[in-house]
């Protein structure tokens, strides 16, 4: 094991651990969930893959999994989910805007301030926003549908009901794609949205 992901382990177990932990997480290695009624909440750290020596770098992926979508592609919501079990899926610094899109890790690094600040971001910028968020429906009141530019955003308005949001959606994606062969057919049925 490299110095790098040592110093970033122990960034995780000095500060998100126990954060999260206090605030209904189980974990992981690096993996963090909480269930709020129909929905999983999820973060991970992830380490960077040009890690060498005792410098490196780690990102934070965000997600959330919502039990009404899992459903409609078949399949059981998570027990513990994985990153790409969410339908809602961004890197940290897209809603917290203060932080960088990678975390470095060297020698000089602070591994208690870098630790306490991280924990304190994260608790801010995404679990705060989350407290209470445990259905599709009430996802919104976070004002993140819109963070991701394609899918999401129509699956959101369509299950919650605003069908013509959703359509408009799709066909964004398809005109915006049309060039590569896409269609609002296309679109819809990727996503498993019926419009009459």
């Amino acid at each position: 094991m490299s110095k790098a992901r040592d110093a970033i382990n122990e960034v995780v177990k000095r500060g998100l651990a126990p954060a999260l932990k206090a605030q209904g997480f189980k974990k992981n290695a690096t993996h963090f969930a909480r269930r709020q009624g129909a929905v999983m909440h999820y973060l991970n750290v992830q380490s960077s893959q040009w890690n060498y020596g005792s410098e490196g770098g780690f990102y934070i992926n965000a997600g959330v999994a919502f039990d009404e979508l899992c459903v409609i592609d078949g399949k059981a919501p998570p027990v513990f989910p994985k990153y790409f079990d969410c339908q809602f899926m961004v890197r940290l610094e897209q809603l917290d805007t203060t932080l960088p899109a990678q975390f470095r890790v060297d020698d000089t690094t602070d591994l208690d301030a870098m630790a306490a600040h991280l924990a304190s971001r994260v608790l801010v910028s995404f679990v705060e926003p989350l407290n209470g968020v445990d259905s599709l429906k009430s996802f919104g009141k976070t004002g993140w549908v819109q963070y991701i530019p394609w899918g999401f955003p129509a699956l959101f308005h369509y299950h919650t009901g605003d069908v013509e949001m959703a359509r408009r959606l799709v066909q964004r994606e398809a005109d915006r794609f049309a060039d590569r062969g896409v269609t609002f057919e296309g679109v819809a049925q990727r996503l498993k949205l019926s419009f009459d």
